[in-house]
């Protein structure tokens, strides 16, 4: 054997074998993901559709949103981490147009916004989807460091992000629940953070 031969396949083999080893380690790191992926839990879709109102429900509410929308309920559960989830429970009486975009303003003592949150209703799913239906929201909230430990009110209303004037739908009915900022805000909650 010539010397320029030995020295070919001396580092050939060691490129070879880092290969194979590399190739393993992704093939097991990709079988974890996968394994990963299979026992993860399903996290709930933040808009389902349903022929009837779900059980149990925490706080069953009865507010009428512009004879357009009730809202029937809410549950809020504290989650590790800072963060709230909150289930809203509503059924659709007319189309909403362009008042579409609920919104939650979690209030002090003094009525003062410590922290918000808005989202477009049900994803934006066409009316004639949700017609004689019901709906269930569920979101994740972070709940903001300077907002930790204090007593706040989840107060829900429904507006339109491009409207100048009227911009907020009125309630019509709240079920006995406390209705301010001009019957467009209802508050449904009182929580210590």
């Amino acid at each position: 054997m010539d010397k320029n031969n030995i020295v070919i396949f001396n580092t050939k083999k060691p490129i070879y074998l880092m290969f194979l080893i590399l190739t393993a380690i992704a093939l097991v790191l990709l079988g974890c993901k996968e394994k990963e992926k299979a026992t993860a839990p399903k996290v709930a879709t933040p808009c389902e559709i349903l022929d009837k109102m779900p059980k149990g429900i925490a706080k069953p509410l009865d507010v009428n949103f512009g004879n357009k929308v009730k809202l029937l309920g809410i549950t809020i559960d504290k989650l590790p981490q800072n963060k709230l989830q909150i289930s809203f429970y509503w059924q659709p009486i007319e189309d909403l147009g362009l008042h579409n975009v609920p919104f939650i303003h979690f209030t002090d003592e003094n009525n003062k916004v410590l922290f918000l949150t808005a989202h477009d209703f049900c994803q934006k799913t066409p009316f004639e989807k949700l017609k004689s239906k019901f709906v269930k929201e569920m979101y994740v909230i972070d709940i903001p460091q300077s907002a930790i430990n204090n007593k706040v009110d989840v107060k829900i209303g429904i507006y339109a992000p491009n409207l100048k004037s009227d911009f907020r739908l009125k309630i019509i009915s709240a079920g006995g629940f406390h209705v301010d900022d001009n019957n467009t805000r209802v508050a449904v909650e009182k929580l210590s953070l």
